[in-house]
């Protein structure tokens, strides 16, 4: 069986511009906090601003930039105009024309500097700029907008995140995305606090993907300092914590996590994970089988739950188990691997090697492909 890898939660979108007017959203106008009230905020959860990235800080350069252009407009248009025209200046080619990369979330000082962003990236730099404006934009937690995707033994959940102005009935999301702008039906505003927040734990989520736990450990420590009510920071912290060897600090963040957000089917697979990496296989497998019951959109969820019935003997539900992950993820390989393992374990070879074919055409590398050719040729 595949060792259950550890979950990552990062607020990282995908690119291309996008201005819609969301009236069904239900929430109020959210002022963005002035730099005074931020680092006032930053002292009262115990810690020194000047310590600290202040995401959202722009360069003399980018100032410059954005009064030399005119780059937001002028001041005799309206709020609505004027974002929407900084946003495409931001993007174009007249601009520092910023493109989408996933890797690192920047500061907006970075983004500025490099063109390149992710969509929380982007919006330290573009809700930075409209506040330079005089326009009070947010952050907001698109919820109803993820991503999954393994990146060595870590799955990373991507959530998104754009900029709002406006009240609840005529608020214009502002957003950063490859994709057609969809209808948002779950956001709710970021104070700066937690924006900030999800920049710590990204950057410390980074640091662990780039295998350097121990500076995860201080970024995601900070995050959950800045915001102790966001579960994802607490979820990355627990990683952190278990790949430095506190597997009690860990199980305290699990836990933390999960009673901040009991639908948080990360914490509930790094949990089950340590678990298991404890001896408590019962303990750990009564857990993972919890997420089922739970929203789960998670493909490799679904694979890790096939697994662990497949290593108990339960052929049916291991096979229920894959193929919802298939239905999930049908571009991967993974899945297809996962129910070639099945037909072997269940005597079919020819069946076996039918998955193998449909596998290597989305991905001959993949460690799963690789385990299941082995399989098959030690049996020839």
């Amino acid at each position: 069986m595949r060792p259950l890898g550890d979950r990552l939660s990062l607020t990282a979108g995908a690119l291309l511009l996008a201005a819609v007017v969301a009236g069904c959203i239900s929430t109020a106008q959210v002022p963005g906090s002035s730099a005074g009230d931020l680092q006032a905020q930053i002292q009262q959860r115990g810690l020194d601003p000047s310590q600290l990235l202040l995401p959202q800080q722009l360069s003399p350069e980018a100032r410059e930039w954005l009064v030399s252009t005119e780059a937001g407009g002028s001041a005799e248009q309206g709020h609505h105009q004027r974002l929407q025209i900084l946003l495409e200046n931001l993007t174009g080619p007249d601009g520092p024309a910023i493109t989408y990369a996933s890797t690192r979330t920047g500061t907006a000082e970075e983004v500025f500097a490099s063109g390149k962003a992710n969509c929380l990236g982007f919006m330290n730099l573009f809700i930075g700029m409209a506040r330079e404006m005089g326009i009070s934009a947010f952050f907001l937690a698109i919820d109803d907008v993820s991503s999954f995707r393994r990146e060595g033994d870590l799955v990373v959940v991507a959530d998104h995140v754009a900029a709002g102005f406006g009240t609840r009935k005529s608020m214009l999301v502002l957003d950063f995305t490859t994709d057609h702008p969809p209808d948002y039906d779950e956001v709710h505003p970021l104070s700066d606090l937690e924006a900030m927040a999800h920049f710590y734990s990204n950057r410390g989520a980074e640091q662990l993907r780039d295998g350097f736990p121990e500076e995860a450990l201080d970024w995601l420590t900070k995050a959950v300092q800045l915001a102790p009510a966001l579960a994802t920071s607490w979820t990355n912290l627990g990683v952190a914590r278990r790949r430095t060897g506190d597997l009690e600090g860990a199980e305290d963040a699990y836990r933390q996590a999960l009673e901040l957000d009991p639908q948080d089917t990360s914490a509930y697979y790094n949990f089950a994970a340590l678990l298991r990496l404890r001896g408590e296989v019962k303990r750990a497998r009564d857990l993972l089988a919890l997420t089922d019951r739970l929203d789960n959109l998670n493909p490799y969820n679904y694979l890790n739950l096939g697994d662990w019935s497949l290593e108990a003997g339960d052929f049916s539900a291991a096979s229920h188990f894959f193929h919802r992950a298939l239905r999930l993820a049908p571009s991967d390989a993974e899945p297809y691997a996962a129910l070639g393992a099945l037909e072997v374990a269940s005597g079919n070879r020819s069946r076996a090697r039918r998955w193998l074919r449909k596998a290597r055409r989305r991905n001959p590398d993949g460690a799963r492909v690789r385990h299941l050719e082995t399989v098959l040729s030690a049996s020839s």
